[in-house]
């Protein structure tokens, strides 16, 4: 008889088991969506007039989503339409964006050295921001994925647990008279 009760126990070891990792779950999601949230707002970005989410704060995903697209479209049209790795590291004396990577070719300052290409450098720093802003939002949407994905391991380790309990019950007499049940060591 007691081997007959080793598999149900086992069962509802392993839903308890399932049911605290879906609550560690949700909670790590909630954290995270909470702390990314708290440094998203904590930098005070709005986003401008010409975003699609105009005039309002960054501390969401379709917010920084929003200001990430209008950085890229504003360096890119500063840059234009070039990206970092096609416009070279110096300025021309034509102002093209395009610059020069040969320092020969370049613009000189005042002392005779080659000027850096001011367009290549912002599409630098925006294709920081947008990354920035961009891996916001994804860490964003995978809290949200942790904590669906707790819930549901939550309520599999209940449903698991409830099927380790029923078996108890249909072998173990006492557990089965406290729910009206038959067990089978009875027949």
């Amino acid at each position: 008889m007691k081997n007959v009760n080793i598999f149900p126990k086992l069962v509802i070891v392993v839903g308890v088991i399932l049911a605290l990792s879906g609550l560690i779950t949700v909670g790590s999601g909630i954290y995270i969506n909470s702390f990314i949230s708290d440094q998203l707002a904590n930098q005070n970005i709005t986003t401008p007039d010409d975003a699609s989410i105009p005039n309002v704060q960054v501390n969401s995903i379709p917010t920084a989503l929003s200001m990430a697209d209008i950085i890229q479209h504003h360096a890119a049209g500063f840059a234009g339409g070039l990206t970092y790795a096609e416009m070279g590291r110096f300025a021309v004396e034509s102002g093209d964006p395009a610059g020069t990577s040969n320092p020969d070719e370049a613009l000189k300052d005042a002392s005779g050295n080659p000027v850096a290409n001011a367009a290549r450098n912002t599409q630098l720093t925006a294709a920081g921001l947008v990354t920035s802003l961009s891996l916001s939002a994804m860490a964003l949407g995978v809290s949200y994925g942790a904590i669906l994905l707790g819930v549901a391991f939550t309520l599999l380790g209940i449903v698991v647990g409830g099927i380790g309990y029923a078996l108890f019950g249909l072998i173990n007499p006492e557990v089965a008279e406290k729910y009206g049940l038959r067990p089978v060591a009875a027949q």
